[in-house]
């Protein structure tokens, strides 16, 4: 018998007969308890919604978009021994005196357990990517003064907005950090803040170059390489040629660079790749300047995986948000608790698709997410029905049926340019009269 399945074995025998120790399945109580305590929200008073319950209130709006904060109680059986609540602005008040603050830690609790401390492939480098996403919130005077939003030519965007830099693992989809800002904060800014990982290859687009940036990032740990789209304009010198279209290259440090931070030298090195990729040159530049360990054909080929962050956000909007552009809550706090619910949720999803794709011996990333989440969310909608331990069992089965779920290998040298469609017109077409 696998350690998994023993593991659920006996969560089936311990589990109590109610909605919130059947969802202790998906995420240890203990981790939701020290989140609550470290960041002082635990329940004192004996409440028909906790502050535990309210964790998986919020967690619930993201795995059930469509329905309501009442209904979402009731699905997931969330009040205190089977309590009906007395109004429905009760959950609401629940998620205001929990606020963001437990959810994002635990979020990291979550990361660090699942994603960051189990690589997909061992004794490889990691690959990693970051990049930024941009929620739209729901128009109310706080979230607009407090969140901001972009600006266009005709004036202010129709929404007030959130903007987040994440961490993935590009062979799990597995987010490994995140932090949350308001749309005037910049992408860099936020990305400093990242916790990176020791034996690993980072892949970021253009707008990461920074001396300051980069630099920190590769000397906060062990073997923390990096890997990016070389600017047009980028000003540099060659130091070394390390072969054909390889070159280690020598860059100025910015002046304003250096006053804002004194300890960076004049200049700094990289390397210089240069590749033919479908009649265009491409230049990639890079930290990792081992010729033999790192070959230049690689390198290229490896700044391909970077779309996978941009795959793991479809994910989240387009499956796990149903597409719903807005997010639902109309208070600065609660949007950022609303965006790390949905964060943890889709943490949560991809740990049992890790799961199902060990089950049936296949990448993680070959487990539709689409069709998984359905799955998922389908067997946590029965709680509210379940007898004891009907849940693991549940989620066990969906283990054993983890081959239905597995997606046809991607085919090799796909190409999606940034094209789109010319629009046709709303109005008819106006025909000339026929002469006779």
């Amino acid at each position: 018998m696998s350690l998994l399945q023993t593991t659920l074995n006996e969560t089936l025998e311990a589990l109590p007969a109610n909605g919130i120790a059947q969802l202790s399945a998906l995420i240890d109580p203990d981790w939701i308890e020290q989140a609550l305590q470290a960041t002082g929200r635990a329940s004192i008073r004996r409440r028909k919604l906790p502050a535990q319950h309210a964790v998986w209130l919020v967690i619930g709006l993201a795995l059930f978009r469509q329905m309501p904060l009442w209904q979402v109680v009731q699905e997931m059986a969330l009040t205190l021994d089977g309590q009906e609540l007395p109004v429905p602005s009760a959950s609401v008040q629940a998620r205001q005196r929990l606020g963001p603050e437990p959810l994002a830690h635990l979020f990291e609790l979550l990361t660090q357990a699942w994603g960051r401390a189990h690589p997909v492939h061992e004794q490889t480098l990691r690959v990693l990517a970051v990049d930024g996403v941009v929620w739209s919130a729901p128009e109310s005077v706080d979230n607009r003064q407090v969140l901001g939003s972009g600006q266009t030519q005709y004036g202010p965007q129709p929404w007030p907005m959130v903007r987040a830099v994440c961490l993935l693992d590009t062979d799990s989809h597995e987010l490994l950090d995140a932090q949350l800002g308001d749309y005037g904060c910049g992408e860099l800014t936020l990305a400093s803040g990242l916790r990176g990982l020791d034996h690993s290859i980072t892949l970021f687009d253009r707008a990461y170059f920074s001396a300051s940036f980069l630099l920190t990032w590769s000397q906060a740990g062990e073997q923390r390489h990096w890997l990016m789209r070389a600017k047009d304009n980028l000003r540099y010198e060659v130091a070394q040629t390390l072969g054909e279209g390889d070159w280690l290259i020598r860059m100025p440090v910015s002046p304003r660079a250096r006053k804002l931070h004194p300890e960076l030298p004049s200049h700094w090195q990289a390397r210089l790749i240069e590749v033919s990729a479908g009649g265009k040159i491409r230049r990639i530049i890079t930290s990792m300047l081992d010729l033999q360990r790192f070959a230049a054909a690689s390198l290229a080929q490896l700044y391909r995986q970077r779309w996978e962050i941009e795959l793991g956000f479809r994910e989240i909007k387009q499956s796990l948000q149903q597409g719903q552009a807005v997010l639902r809550s109309k208070q600065p706090e609660l949007v950022r608790q609303e965006i790390w619910g949905i964060l943890i949720a889709h943490t949560l999803l991809r740990r049992w698709m890790r799961l199902m794709a060990q089950h049936a011996g296949v990448e993680p990333t070959r487990i539709s997410f689409h069709t998984a989440r359905h799955a998922i969310v389908g067997t946590i909608n029965a709680v509210h029905l379940a007898r004891t331990g009907t849940l693991p069992a549940l989620l066990q089965q969906l283990l054993k049926q983890a081959r239905y779920f597995v997606l046809p290998p991607r085919r090799s040298g796909r190409s999606f340019p940034r094209e789109v469609k010319r629009s046709r017109s709303k109005f008819p077409t106006k025909k000339m009269p026929v002469s006779t």
